[in-house]
C-alpha cells in the first residue's frame, strides 16, 4: 500500500505548514537564547539593546501567528544586567505601535470581509456596547497574562468601530506589566529556563 500524496490544499499540507511555522520559531527561540546575555550586550551596546527591543516588540506586535520571539532576548538582556523596567518599558511600547499599525488595516479592510464575518464582529460590538466599562480592564488583564499576539483583539474592535485610544491605552499598559514581569523573570530565573532546553 503506497502512501497517499500530497494535496497542496490538502489536511495534511496545512499540519505540515503548521508544523513548520512551529519548528522555525522554537529553532529562532533556541539559537537567540543560547547567545549569553553578556555577548549579546557586548555586540549591541546597552542603549542599542533597548533599541532592539523597541524593533522586536514593534515586529511581534504586528505579525500574528509568525511574530518574532522578543521573549527569550528580552529574558537574556535582563539577565545580563540591563534595566528590567526599562526593557519592558522599550519592548510594549514597541509591541503598541505594532499594534496600532493593525488597528489601521483593521479599519481598512471592513469593507472587504464577508457578511458572516461582520455579523460575527457585529455581535462582538454589541457585547462591548452592552459592558463599556468591562472592557478596558479586559484589555489590561489580556495584555498582561496573555503571551498571544494581540492582532485578532485590536482587529476585530477596530473593524467593530470601538475607539483607538480605548483599545490601545488598556492594552499597552496590560503588555508593558507582561513585559517587565517577563524581564524580571529573565533576571531571576534565566539560567533555569534555559537549563530546560
Amino acid at each position: 500500500m503506497s502512501a497517499e500524496p500530497i494535496q497542496p490544499g490538502g489536511r495534511r499540507a496545512k499540519y505540515l505548514k503548521v508544523a513548520a511555522v512551529i519548528s522555525v520559531y522554537l529553532a529562532i527561540s533556541i539559537t537567540l537564547a543560547s547567545v549569553p546575555a553578556e555577548a549579546l550586550i557586548d555586540a549591541l551596546g546597552s542603549s542599542n539593546a533597548f533599541l532592539l527591543m523597541f524593533v522586536l516588540g514593534m515586529i511581534g506586535g504586528f505579525t500574528t501567528f509568525t511574530g518574532i520571539p522578543y521573549h527569550l532576548v528580552l529574558m537574556s538582556l535582563a539577565a545580563g544586567g540591563l534595566n528590567p523596567i526599562g526593557l519592558g518599558v522599550c519592548t510594549a511600547l514597541g509591541v503598541m505601535l505594532g499594534d496600532s499599525t493593525m488597528y489601521l488595516i483593521g479599519s481598512r479592510v471592513k469593507a472587504s470581509l464577508s457578511p458572516r464575518l461582520l455579523a460575527t464582529i457585529a455581535r462582538l460590538a454589541e457585547q462591548v456596547l452592552r459592558h463599556p466599562k468591562l472592557v478596558a480592564p479586559a484589555l489590561v488583564a489580556y495584555g498582561a497574562v496573555s503571551p498571544f499576539s494581540n492582532d485578532f483583539v485590536v482587529a476585530s474592535l477596530s473593524v467593530a468601530g470601538y475607539s483607538y485610544w480605548r483599545t490601545i491605552i488598556p492594552l499597552a499598559m496590560g503588555n508593558i506589566l507582561y513585559n517587565v514581569a517577563l524581564a524580571y523573570l529573565g533576571l531571576y530565573a534565566y539560567d533555569a529556563i534555559i537549563g530546560w532546553f
